[in-house]
């Protein structure tokens, strides 16, 4: 129970450090780059929730197995949130790969907005795990 505290806090500190980042890359107009930070943030948050729960969740598409099975199969999440977690994944490796990917602001900022919702209920879920901000930085 104490490791996976340890682990899913862990996690968290590190969904706040790469949404603190996408805000500061998005304020510096490099929407590529915030759109992978803020991509990390929503996945670092459903990583801390899957491993909370006990759920051996080392990659992302695990991670996204674990959300749809676990939490969006029974009603505990939106069951959209997986797909948004897998799409974030997918822009995530044409931001960093993709050579005729285009990028715009309105394009990234609208789907920043999505993942600030779907991380906002990621947040809600730990909270009611024990699994804090204030935790993360204790």
């Amino acid at each position: 129970e104490e490791d996976r505290l340890l682990l899913a806090t862990s996690e968290l500190e590190a969904s706040e450090q790469s949404w603190e980042a996408a805000d500061v890359l998005v304020t510096q107009r490099l929407y590529r780059d915030a759109l992978t930070r803020a991509y990390f943030g929503l996945f670092h948050a459903a990583r801390a929730l899957a491993l909370r729960d006990g759920y051996d969740a080392r990659g992302p598409n695990t991670v996204v197995e674990v959300l749809s099975l676990r939490f969006a199969g029974v009603g505990e999440m939106p069951p959209e949130a997986p797909a948004v977690l897998a799409r974030g994944q997918r822009y995530r490796e044409l931001s960093d790969y993709g050579v005729g990917w285009v990028v715009t602001a309105e394009r990234v900022l609208a789907e920043i907005e999505v993942y600030e919702e779907h991380r906002s209920g990621l947040l809600a879920m730990l909270a009611a795990r024990g699994v804090t901000r204030s935790a993360a930085t204790a």
